[in-house]
This record gives structure tokens, C-alpha cells and sequence, in this order.
């Protein structure tokens, strides 16, 4: 997506209010505020954006996505902008790095956590009757494909 694209989805935005009002972000973190990120692209401040931390704060949890009368998904407006932002050697966060690496090489953001319950015992998913996480079947072939799209986005 070009600054272009993120620039003609973004006009379709009403300021209606839903994404910010739905965003767990932007109760906690100041200054996140999914709709003022869609206007600063329709203002065509799209540089502001990609020289600023804010982008890298979005958790990803898909409700303004859901909660956006006019499909214009600041998620995606905003992950059009991260990609933009490393393409164009904008900094981004160290852990980055990490998180890209653990995705590459295991199929998951991270490993299934044991959980403590109120009795101070440690319970795994299996024993919580949780179904197994899912994994990439062809570990390897995914990795290819992650690595290949990694060199992908370092080419201006």
C-alpha cells in the first residue's frame, strides 16, 4: 500500500468516534487515538505519522476493525503505515526484531504460557481443556515465505 492508497482510505472516514471508543489502547495509552490517526492522514500528515512512536502502540485486537461503519480499518490504515514507515528506514521498535524472529522461527508470537489459579497451582492449556495452539503445518516452507517477505519490506 502506498501513501497514496493509505491516504484514499482514510477519506472515506466519518469521524463517527466507534474505533477510538472501542480501542483498549486508547484508554491507556495517551495520545493513541486510532480516528486522530486516520484525520492526520487525510490532512495528508502522513510523514508526522511515520517519524512517530505512536504507530508501534496499536495491539492489533481488530475492534475498531469490527466496530467501523464505513470499512475504512484504522488496523489496516495503520499497518499500511507501519510497513511505509520500515520500508522508508523509519525507526521502529528494538523488540521488533525479537518478535519477527520468534514468528519466523516457531509459528507463534510466543510459547503457551502455564497459567496459576487461585490455589497456587500451575495449569497448561491441556489441562484446562484448551485445544492445542495451531502451528504453520510446513514449519520450514513458512519460514522461506517469512524470510522471503522480510527481504521484501528492506527494499525501498
Amino acid at each position: 500500500m502506498t501513501k497514496r492508497d493509505v491516504g484514499e482510505t482514510a477519506e472515506a472516514c466519518q469521524q463517527c468516534g466507534k474505533c477510538p471508543s472501542s480501542c483498549p489502547v486508547s484508554r491507556h495509552i495517551e495520545g493513541f487515538n486510532p480516528r486522530q490517526i486516520i484525520a492526520k492522514v487525510s490532512l495528508g500528515k502522513i510523514e508526522e505519522l511515520l517519524r512517530s512512536d505512536i504507530l508501534w502502540t496499536c495491539s492489533s485486537c481488530l475492534k475498531c476493525k469490527e466496530r467501523c461503519p464505513e470499512n475504512v480499518s484504522p488496523y489496516d490504515v495503520i499497518l499500511a503505515l507501519r510497513a511505509l514507515a520500515y520500508r522508508l528506514g523509519y525507526d521502529y521498535p528494538s523488540g521488533y526484531d525479537d518478535f519477527i524472529k520468534a514468528v519466523t522461527e516457531t509459528g507463534a508470537v510466543k510459547e503457551p504460557q502455564t497459567v496459576r489459579t487461585r490455589n497456587r497451582e500451575r495449569r497448561d492449556r491441556a489441562s484446562l481443556k484448551l485445544p492445542d495452539v495451531k502451528r504453520p503445518r510446513d514449519l520450514k516452507k513458512f519460514s522461506e515465505i517469512m524470510n522471503s517477505i522480510k527481504g521484501e519490506c528492506t527494499q525501498p
